[in-house]
């Protein structure tokens, strides 16, 4: 949960900052890019929760791990 309030701070953040730059170019590109991180940040903690949950329930069923493929 933490990736995620964190993904919601900087995102607001960046967007409030991007808003009060008043024309500012350097605010605003400053502005949309913690938005971008926050976002990055969000996306990445739903694919962790998502791949943990997977990792929970395959040590539930005792089942094996998947065959890793080799690099190509």
């Amino acid at each position: 949960m933490r990736g995620f309030a964190a993904s919601l701070a900087l995102i607001v953040l960046g967007i409030v900052l991007a808003a009060a730059a008043g024309g500012r170019f350097a605010l605003q590109v400053a502005g949309l890019t913690l938005a971008g991180v926050g976002g990055v940040i969000g996306v990445s903690a739903a694919f962790y929760v998502i791949g943990r949950s997977e990792d929970r329930e395959r040590e539930a069923r005792g089942g094996p791990e998947p065959p890793r493929r080799a690099p190509p």
